[in-house]
């Protein structure tokens, strides 16, 4: 099982959004993904009301609870509930032990994260193969780069034993297209720290993947004109995060 999770210390970058799609691409041709929401705010576990449950996310933290999963082919989530509101630092041990307990049932595993840097995220990070970091491209930017990847980095040193984590990249999401700015600090980043920590593609800020998230949805799915040139957009992003994840070089934009 690979696991991914995406994250970013802050809010309102598109995480969940991101984080639903690519549990719906990499679920396709019956694929078996584990979804796991650990944001108390519940919103990738509602977007995914359509899939099959596997539990509480929550009671990957507590020893006494038992999480029963089958594997089924396409989409599971283990849902958010208020209870991970009081998860402590100390019950990342717990958690990471009852992850690598899992059978090996699924082919991927997606991890949703909360806005805050906390137990929960460094819970994830503790257990993930693989990160995707989705940052908007505002005024400041860099500086949240740089506070990211020294998250990563105390992650590795404090709950993974210095085991590396694959850093995908940073995905710039809900981009501007009609912001001089904003372009001008996606350039920067990429003069800043390199092409290879940088995906080639993006998602701009679009009304049809709102739609999509509110319907339960992907955005491909949906017909109007705009959606679809949202659903193409997308599908390109997760198809470089895949790619990634098994080392292949990087596609062109068409």
């Amino acid at each position: 099982m690979q696991t991914i999770v995406i994250n970013n210390r802050k809010g309102g970058v598109g995480k969940t959004m991101l984080a639903t799609h690519l549990a719906w691409f990499l679920a396709e041709d019956d694929a078996r993904v584990l979804f796991i929401d650990l944001d108390a705010q519940g919103n990738g576990s509602r977007t995914l009301a359509a899939a099959g449950r596997g539990g509480r996310s929550s009671d990957l933290f507590d020893p006494d609870a038992k999480i029963e999963l089958t594997g089924a082919p396409g989409l599971t989530v283990l849902e958010s509930d208020e209870t991970l509101d009081i998860v402590q630092l100390q019950d990342v041990q717990q958690m990471v032990k009852a992850f690598n307990a899992f059978p090996p049932l699924f082919d991927y595993c997606v991890i949703d994260t909360p806005p805050t840097w906390g137990a929960l995220n460094f819970a994830a990070l503790t257990v993930a193969d693989h990160l995707v970091a989705p940052i908007e491209m505002k005024d400041y930017a860099l500086d949240g780069v740089e506070q990211l990847l020294k998250t990563i980095q105390a992650a590795e040193q404090s709950g993974r034993g210095g085991r590396k984590i694959n850093f995908l990249g940073l995905l710039p999401s809900r981009f501007n297209s009609h912001s001089p700015r904003e372009k001008e600090n996606v350039a920067e980043i990429v003069r800043t720290i390199g092409t290879s920590m940088v995906f080639n593609g993006l998602l701009a800020q679009r009304d049809g993947y709102e739609e999509a998230v509110s319907q339960g949805v992907p955005v491909w799915t949906l017909k109007k004109r705009a959606a679809m040139v949202a659903g193409q957009e997308m599908r390109f992003v997760l198809s470089q995060i895949r790619d990634r994840m098994d080392g292949l070089p990087a596609k062109e934009i068409v």
